[in-house]
């Protein structure tokens, strides 16, 4: 029996949250349907064996300027196949996949942030090509409720929606090791994300400058070659600071089992993936006291104020004084964790899929 054709569409493969979601389940996508995986540029961090579809392309998207060849290009990608749905993930693929799809192929399209603080800050047009591209064949995906609020705030409502939150890899729930933490005891900790204005890191540096007399230190991981890790590099150097950043992790897993808690002082999240990685392994987080952290995690975390420095200092040294239970905090984590796996998520995607066809089909 021939298998549906669907259509995905991402700005690249460059790895990032949600290229490695969709990547990452590229292979249970394939045994359901006809994969046609499309991207707006050829650039890839993937092997190859990886990225599993059944036909491939990209469309030489070159910001604005080509938002009109790539949309016909993609038009004749999809004349040619006959999708019966149209997935896109990213600000840019979707309003492609939107213009090329104004009527009868049903698009859902995947929001992984507040968009109102990044994508759409930046660029008046781009926010009112948003708003003017949505039809009643579009539908909403959002990796979280507070991701889909800022959208509907600030873009627009559209005619459906779904909230669908990201999974993480099944290996997290492996090598997930309950602590035994011990007041005063030195404190090792680790934050994971590349190194750019929206999350905060400079906020971590300002907060470690009274934080010297005691024995704490971080590790930063993520992507070294730009202006914001030269400037956080500066600063750590002349304040000697016990922070060092590194580069993008390889086994990421293995490496928070070497600390004691995980650090997020991001500005915004949409979904918040490392935290939630770092959760599944077991340890503890400090999060910056956002909305989509307290949703995510359940509120099991402990939370400071990015607008304070001294926030952090204080909670730093309240756990040095044995104010929380640590272990407690390592423990439910774990479990709470496991609401973010694979095959949970497959399932609602699945689901949601399905009501969209059979709307589809109605109509």
């Amino acid at each position: 029996m021939e298998k549906p054709k669907l259509l995905l569409i991402i700005d690249t493969l460059k790895k990032g949250g949600a290229e490695m979601l969709l990547v990452g389940i590229l292979p249970q996508l394939n045994i359901k349907f006809e994969v046609i995986l499309v991207t707006l540029s050829a650039e890839s961090d993937f092997n190859e064996a990886d990225i599993i579809c059944s036909h491939r392309y990209n469309l030489g998207f070159k910001r604005k300027i080509s938002l009109a060849t790539c949309v016909l290009k993609l038009k004749k990608i999809i004349k040619k196949h006959a999708p019966v749905l149209v997935h896109s993930h990213l600000v840019y693929s979707s309003l492609i996949a939107r213009c090329a799809c104004l009527h009868r192929i049903p698009v859902l399209y995947s929001i992984h942030g507040e968009l109102s603080k990044n994508d759409f800050n930046n660029s008046k047009i781009l926010a009112f090509l948003e708003r003017n591209t949505i039809r009643k064949n579009h539908f909403l995906i959002a990796v979280s409720d507070a991701a889909l609020s800022d959208y509907k705030k600030t873009i627009s409502k559209p005619n459906k929606t779904f909230v669908l939150p990201n999974f993480i890899a099944d290996e997290y729930f492996k090598q997930s090791v309950k602590r035994n933490f011990k007041p005063r005891q030195s404190l090792k900790l680790v934050s994971v994300g590349n190194f750019k204005a929206a999350k905060n890191y400079k906020y971590l540096i300002q907060s470690f400058r009274y934080l010297k007399e005691l024995p704490v230190s971080l590790n930063i991981y993520g992507n070294m070659n730009n202006e914001v890790y030269s400037k956080l590099q500066a600063d750590i150097d002349r304040d000697e600071l016990k922070i060092i950043l590194n580069g993008p992790l390889e086994n990421v897993q293995k490496e928070l089992l070497n600390h004691d808690l995980f650090v997020m002082s991001s500005k915004n999240e949409g979904f918040g993936m490392a935290a939630i990685e770092a959760m599944a392994s077991g340890l503890p987080l400090l999060l910056s006291d956002l909305p989509v952290f307290h949703e995510v995690t359940f509120g099991n975390a402990l939370f400071f104020d990015i607008e304070n420095p001294m926030s952090f200092v204080a909670l730093i040294k309240e756990i040095f004084e044995g104010k929380y239970n640590l272990n407690k905090l390592s423990v439910k984590g774990i479990e709470i964790a496991k609401h973010y796996n694979k095959e949970k998520y497959l399932s609602n995607l699945y689901s949601i899929y399905d009501q969209i066809l059979c709307e589809s089909i109605l109509k």
